[in-house]
């Protein structure tokens, strides 16, 4: 289930990560792992803030929020 609900995202990651190492060596791998992570849990911290000031909102604006965005 994992791998067909996110199989598209780890082979891009993959793919980027073999980029790195291509054009910038091991150096730019370990620049562009930390970077994932560190967008990763940047992205999961928004969407815990997102969650908490969805839930106060009404249906009508809860989709303009997830659609056209803040």
């Amino acid at each position: 289930m994992l791998v067909k609900t996110f199989g598209w995202s780890f082979a891009v990651t993959a793919l980027g990560l073999v980029a790195a190492v291509f054009y910038g060596g091991w150096t730019a791998f370990g620049i562009v792992a930390i970077l994932s992570i560190l967008e990763i849990s940047l992205s999961f911290d928004n969407a815990v803030v997102n969650a908490g000031i969805l839930k106060k909102m009404n249906a009508f604006w809860q989709r303009i929020f997830l659609t056209i965005g803040v």
